[in-house]
Formats: C-alpha cells, sequence, structure tokens
C-alpha cells in the first residue's frame, strides 16, 4: 500500500509556489540557492577538515551497461603508448558523455528542466537554444562550490541494504536519519541522500525492472522541507526523483520543483557508497565537500568528480 505522505499531482501547483524563490536574490540571478553559500559558510565549512582524508564521489560508466536507450560515454584513444620510443612521446584521447540520465554523475544546471514553458526565476524556456543555453547555465557555477556536506543514510535508517524504488523517502525518513545520526542541518549545506543504489542493482542485477528505470529517491513531498532547511545542493546516489513515481502522472517533480522553483541545482548519479561507508566508519555525517563543474559556455549541467574532505 502506498504511503499516505507521498505528494499527488493536484497538490504539486501549491508547493511549487511556496518553494520558489524566483526574484528572492534579485531578477538577474542565475545561482540559485548557491547564494546561500556566503564566503562566511565556506570558511565556516573549513572547520569540517579535521583528518585531511578526501573521498571523490563520482563516476562514469564507459560500459553502458547501467542504461538501456542513451548513447554510451565514447571514450576513444588518439595516440597510444604502444610504438612510443626513444624520447618525448605523449598518449591523448577523446572523451564524450551524454551525461544527463542515469549512467554518469553529474551537476545540473538551473536551464536544465522548464515547467509550463519556463525556468528558473521566471525566465522563458526559448532561451535554451540550438546552440546552448542564454542563461542560468553551468557557467554560473564556475568558481565551484565549497560548503559543508551532509549525508543522510536512508537504507541504515529503515535497517536495509537499499532504499525500493517503490518506497520513496519521506521528510520522516529525512528526519529520522538526522536523529539517527546526531546530525544537524545548516543554511547553505549540501544534502546528499544515500539510497543504496548500487546494493541494489547488485542483488537484482539491473536498474530497469521490464524495461522500465526503477531507481529509488525523494519524494515531492520532501520539497518544503529541503526549503525550510537552506540546503543550497542536493545530490544523491539516483536519481534525486523516486523513479517510477507512485503517486501521479508527473515524472521528476523533484527536479522540477528544485531547479526550477526554487533555483536548487542537483547532483545525480553519485558514487556515495565509499562516502557513506566513510561516514560509517567514522559514525561522522558531516564534511567539506567540493564541487567543480566544467565551464561548458551554454551548458545545461557538467560532469562532475565531487569531493568530500574529512
Amino acid at each position: 500500500m502506498l504511503d499516505t505522505q507521498l505528494m499527488t499531482d493536484e497538490e504539486l501547483p501549491a508547493v511549487f509556489e511556496a518553494v520558489s524563490n524566483w526574484g528572492r536574490w534579485g531578477a538577474d540571478d542565475e545561482r540559485g540557492t548557491v547564494n546561500l553559500i556566503t564566503p562566511e559558510v565556506t570558511a565556516r565549512a573549513a572547520a569540517e577538515i579535521r583528518e585531511g582524508v578526501t573521498v571523490g564521489f563520482g563516476s562514469i560508466d564507459l560500459s553502458g551497461s547501467l542504461a538501456s536507450a542513451e548513447p554510451p560515454t565514447r571514450h576513444v584513444m588518439l595516440k597510444d603508448g604502444e610504438d612510443a620510443g626513444k624520447g618525448y612521446a605523449s598518449a591523448t584521447d577523446f572523451v564524450g558523455i551524454d551525461y544527463h540520465g542515469v549512467h554518469t554523475s553529474h551537476f545540473d544546471a538551473l536551464c536544465h528542466v522548464f515547467y509550463d514553458g519556463r525556468m528558473y526565476n521566471d525566465r522563458p524556456a526559448g532561451l535554451v537554444r540550438s546552440t546552448g543555453a542564454e542563461a542560468n547555465t553551468i557557467k554560473a557555477f564556475r568558481d565551484g562550490i565549497a560548503t559543508r556536506g551532509v549525508l543522510l543514510d536512508i537504507p541504515a535508517v529503515r535497517g536495509t541494504d537499499f532504499v525500493d524504488p517503490l518506497s520513496p523517502v519521506v521528510p520522516d525518513d529525512l528526519d529520522a536519519a538526522l536523529a539517527a545520526q546526531s546530525t544537524e542541518i545548516r543554511e547553505g549545506d549540501a544534502l546528499f541522500i544515500y539510497v543504496g543504489r548500487s546494493a541494489r542493482r547488485a542483488a537484482t542485477g539491473s536498474d530497469f525492472v521490464e524495461g522500465a528505470l526503477h531507481v529509488a529517491g525523494l519524494d515531492a513531498s520532501c520539497l518544503p522541507w529541503l526549503h525550510e532547511k537552506g540546503i543550497a545542493v542536493l545530490g544523491s546516489d539516483g536519481a534525486n526523483d523516486a523513479l517510477p513515481r507512485q503517486a501521479g502522472a508527473e515524472r521528476v517533480p523533484v527536479h522540477v520543483g528544485a531547479i526550477v522553483y526554487m533555483g536548487m541545482p542537483l547532483l545525480d548519479n553519485a558514487a556515495l557508497d565509499a562516502l557513506a561507508g566513510a561516514c560509517r566508519a567514522r559514525s561522522r555525517w558531516n564534511f567539506f565537500t567540493a564541487i567543480t563543474p566544467l565551464a561548458i559556455s551554454g551548458g545545461t549541467g557538467s560532469p562532475v568528480n565531487p569531493v568530500a574532505i574529512f
């Protein structure tokens, strides 16, 4: 039976309006909730570095095995070292990535998602043209994002190895994880929701069930919670949205509410297993984190390899 907390399509418009940050940081703003990461927030977050231990949590699927209809990542050697002789030589290669989707860790720009023909800060979707985006692009984050990171371990609080995609994460899960981990949220934090995606894939053999993508994530009922807490960036080892959605026809309401209305960039498909393990080993769920997207002119996002520092 579906959880009664799951948000229906009929409830979404009022929630989107309630969490909207359009105009909050001015009509010209393209950074959204990243504005919450002030220099003071970053400086305070640096105090989380106590051991100097780093954990990267990005990945790229070169095999294409995680996706069905998506173009695979192309990695082609242009020059190799097999015939290298005396003196200087070099190897070069080419990488092409269709990074939006379910197989690559990537950071969504605020021009990535539209709703009713609009994108963040009430800009028309038509500003994203065939030549690239003219507003809300990934270059808004070219200086990088450096702040306090918090990981919420949802499988641990549920007593399971992984979150079932048909049982989305709801606000009670987030509160329970904070309580179990004795962790608090501060305005300007980057929040990472661990759902145990790779553990589920190992158990079931695939992210797909009868051709349909099944990846655990958040229900739209979490949007007011994220807004109230002042989260600057949201990430997950899933797609952030629970897929398939259980409560209505709108497929990715967390993407819509976060990106379009809150102006909150999302980190999809983060490789959180090692980070969750590092947190569990320390019984410590907060750390310093840095995310540095590529400065792609007109880009709707960027593949990334974020780093946590304990």
